[in-house]
């Protein structure tokens, strides 16, 4: 059945592009197809990544185990990152796209009424809204990451009278994954619309060749950078984890071809689930892991929107100094962690990384035509990344016997049916 599914998602593929080219008009007609299979991973999305948290904090016994694995997390995102934004800033440097682009490409939409910048201290508050609910009806996936591991660890604290609580939660992730083994089924079909109605729009629009030769230079430069970044993660594979990168390579292409369909890490998560299974991840760690890398390890997005101030600068010819570089370096990991995982979100956390350089908010809207297939690649980027970070931190933990010391520990604290 896995091989055929594969086929039929390069058969969607293909017929994709080729109506979105040939029958631009009809395809836009099925918009709504594509718009549906992404509701329906978001609906499973939030449950999912709570239920994922919990069961998986829980499950590590307590408070100390779950320190360990969090600090491999969080060490390897910050050092991926801060890799992904330097590859960005070392290339825009070494070829400059922007020089000799007309400034009035950014200058020409600039007006007073452009949208007001994003502050760090109302992006802080926005991780701890004052109702729960409203976060999770707005979308906002940090909030139900912080909340969701306060509730688990509160949990462990309780002790043998949280036990149900901890069953409930388990049976439900359980059945939030058989829902997303049967959506899985319908991937074609919406592979076969959201690629089919991207193209259109690029070919109705005709907006591609403006500025040919710099914007052009730009993309191949962006998806060589995403490039280099999925090179030293495919090494580290190899020479740190161990493991086949052949095999972990073609494995995660289920889930990087589902990333290029729906331009969503998160809308991704149960197929990186899914994948890290096949590699025998394991599954405390996978379920702990990639839940949170999904929302905070966007090295891609952060690189986007690195090389994308910089390019704005070349353009309106401003040349930044090391402290002003270094200021874009801070800001773009900042934002690209807060970006969280949905379609086109760099764009809007792109606006703390400009107001960085005092570049108008409204340069924006000279990445809009190519931005939607751009996203597609930083998505992929995203998600291979979030599974080399579930590999690195097995393989740490594992080697310390971080996760055997919590399975010889299970019967003896909070144990639960599985």
């Amino acid at each position: 059945m896995k091989n055929k599914m594969f086929i039929l998602i390069l058969v969607s593929i293909f017929l994709g592009v080729a109506c979105g080219v040939f029958f631009p008009e009809k395809m836009l007609t099925i918009r709504w197809i594509g718009t549906l299979f992404i509701n329906m991973l978001k609906l499973i999305v939030l449950p999912l990544v709570f239920c994922a948290l919990v069961s998986a904090i829980t499950s590590m016994g307590g408070v100390k185990r779950l320190g360990s694995i969090g600090f491999y997390t969080i060490s390897y995102v910050l050092l991926s990152v801060s890799i992904a934004v330097t590859i960005g800033i070392v290339l825009l440097n070494v070829f400059k796209p922007g020089v000799g682009i007309p400034s009035s490409f950014i200058l020409a939409n600039a007006s007073p009424g452009e949208s007001k910048a994003v502050e760090f201290s109302s992006f802080l508050l926005t991780l701890f809204p004052p109702n729960i609910i409203e976060a999770a009806a707005k979308f906002e996936i940090m909030p139900i990451v912080f909340f969701s591991i306060v509730f688990a660890i509160a949990c462990l604290s309780v002790g043998e009278t949280a036990k149900p609580v901890i069953a409930f939660f388990v049976g439900l992730r359980n059945v939030f994954v058989k829902m997303i083994i049967w959506l899985m089924y319908l991937t074609p079909i919406g592979l076969f619309s959201l690629l089919g109605c991207a193209i259109a729009e690029a070919s109705l629009q005709n907006r591609l060749l403006e500025s040919a030769k710099g914007m052009f230079l730009y993309i191949v430069i962006f998806l060589f950078g995403l490039f280099l970044q999925i090179l030293w993660q495919l090494a580290v594979i190899k020479f740190i984890t161990k493991r086949n990168a052949k095999a972990f390579a073609g494995s995660a292409s289920n889930a990087m071809i589902t990333a290029f369909a729906t331009s969503s890490s998160m809308a991704t998560l149960p197929v990186t689930l899914v994948v890290a299974k096949e590699q025998n991840i394991n599954e405390d760690v996978a379920r702990f892991v990639l839940p949170l890398a999904t929302t905070i390890n966007l090295a891609g997005t952060a690189m986007y929107e690195a090389v994308s101030a910089l390019f704005f600068c070349q353009i309106l010819g401003l040349d930044l100094s090391i402290p002003a570089q270094i200021g874009v370096f801070v800001t773009a990991i900042v934002a690209g962690m807060g970006a969280t995982g949905i379609p086109e979100g760099g764009l809007v956390t792109m606006i703390m990384v400009l107001r960085v350089v005092n570049v108008p908010t409204s340069a924006i809207a000279l990445l809009l035509p190519f931005d939607r297939i751009l996203d597609r690649f930083r998505t992929m980027t995203n998600v291979w990344g979030d599974l080399v970070c579930a590999a690195t931190v097995d393989h740490f933990a594992s080697s310390k016997s971080t996760v055997k010391t919590i399975e010889m520990e299970k019967g003896k604290t909070l144990s639960y049916p599985e």
